[in-house]
Order: structure tokens, then C-alpha cells, then sequence
């Protein structure tokens, strides 16, 4: 039987968590964790973990042009 978890960061739905063989697949929904789409975890909360720092990367981000 497949198991699928919710990834949402601070309200916005990013992507899914799905079981796999021996672990936990990430479905990215959300352009902002593309990065990690198809990442293998050992659990729905180390994919939240790291689908959180992606998504806190990207508001951290500023353009060089910018800076």
C-alpha cells in the first residue's frame, strides 16, 4: 500500500512525501523546492525539514544586482 504525507511550510502546500521502497519520495508541487523533487528520506518529517530550508533559502536569496 502506497503512503502519502502533506508537506506544508508555514501554510503553503509545497509537496508531497510518498512511500517508497525503503524509504520516503518527494513530489514537489511547488516551483520553490523543484531542487529536491524526486528526493529520497528516510521520513515525511526529514523531508519537511529539508523542504522548510530550501523554502527559507529562497526568501533569503537577494540577486547580486541587488545586494
Amino acid at each position: 500500500m502506497i503512503a502519502s504525507r502533506p508537506v506544508d511550510i508555514g501554510g503553503r502546500f509545497v509537496g508531497v512525501a510518498v512511500s517508497s521502497h525503503g524509504g520516503w519520495r518527494f513530489k514537489a508541487v511547488d516551483p520553490v523546492v523543484d531542487d529536491i523533487d524526486g528526493a529520497r528520506f528516510d521520513s515525511p518529517a526529514e523531508a519537511a525539514r529539508v523542504a522548510r530550508l530550501v523554502v527559507q533559502r529562497a526568501q533569503d536569496w537577494v540577486p547580486a544586482a541587488q545586494a
